[in-house]
């Protein structure tokens, strides 16, 4: 979904305990899926930041028809309660691509989903008071330097970046912003193209340092959902000339001893333009826990009518 459209929170994904199915849609409508069985490659022990939880990280590659699909998701569920899980991450499509993967023509799709996510149950919000949220961040970045003025080529990155969220909420004015990177700094990072394209980064001068990706304030519906047309991305010693974006996600059906939301999911793409002719996307997800939650790990269970 390019950066500037409508971008809707949706269920991506389905586990009973034991296999996981991701299922996205390309561009022209083709439904994408890839599941645990059959295109898992590497399965590693994850990091999450869910008290309770354990997790584990997993990087899916399937070559159909011609077309390549790499996706990287974190699972990270209650081993004593499967359906208590949260699975996020990215996925990369490269149309009539195999086996080398090119830049051009990419589609790039970032997904957080779990039971408690599940708009069919519309969380409480609190009606006054505020909540601030820290999580991991991450995705997939892409970055083009023209090689020569007035010529198509470029040098060409397309890797991935991780990073922490920082989401403040003001329940009174039914508001939600936040930033990527202005906590830490965003790394660029080859957790999982590794696989078949080398541990070494294409381009390590193309870092994500010091971008920071300021998410506008959005407004909370009364089904928990939000989003915004707007995020911004800034650097100290870069001009970003043009940034269009936009962020999109859902507060948690289950709260914290406090009675907010114990987590916020959600997902941002914005790509952006440098004025030295240079440009970048930012394609991913993100999981903000409450302070309480992220503190004392204790939470309500899922409303009755969740899976």
């Amino acid at each position: 979904m390019p950066p500037g459209e409508s971008a809707l929170f949706s269920r991506n994904t389905e586990f009973d305990g034991a296999t996981l199915r991701v299922v996205v849609t390309a561009d022209d409508g083709t439904e994408l899926s890839v599941n645990t069985p059959d295109h898992v490659i590497r399965a590693l022990p994850g990091v999450t930041p869910m008290p309770g939880h354990r997790a584990t990280a997993l990087t899916f590659l399937k070559i159909e028809s011609g077309d390549t699909s790499v996706a990287h998701v974190l699972l990270s569920a209650n081993p004593d309660d499967p359906m208590d899980h949260i699975a996020f991450g990215w996925w990369a499509y490269f149309p009539g691509q195999t086996p080398l993967l090119s830049f051009e023509g990419s589609e790039r799709f970032p997904f957080v989903d779990g039971p408690e996510l599940d708009h069919g149950i519309v969380p409480e919000l609190p009606v006054d008071g505020t909540a601030t949220y820290t999580g991991p961040a991450g995705g997939l970045y892409a970055y083009e330097t023209p090689v020569d003025e007035g010529e198509d080529a470029c040098l060409c990155l397309l890797d991935e970046y991780q990073g922490a969220v920082t989401l403040t909420a003001d329940f009174e004015d039914g508001t939600l912003k936040g930033c990527i990177g202005c906590e830490g700094d965003l790394v660029t990072q080859r957790a999982h193209f590794g696989v078949f394209l080398g541990e070494d980064v294409t381009d390590p001068g193309a870092t994500v340092r010091d971008y920071e990706l300021h998410l506008a304030t959005a407004i909370m519906r009364e089904d928990g959902m939000f989003e915004r047309d707007r995020v911004t991305v800034t650097h100290p010693e870069r001009t970003i000339t043009v940034s269009d974006g936009s962020w999109s996600g859902v507060f948690s059906s289950r709260p914290d001893p406090d009675g907010n939301p114990r987590l916020v999911a959600a997902f941002s793409l914005v790509n952006f333009e440098e004025s030295d002719g240079n440009v970048g996307a930012f394609a991913g997800s993100f999981l903000g826990l409450s302070e309480t939650f992220r503190h004392t790990g204790v939470s309500e269970p899922l409303p009755e009518g969740g899976e």
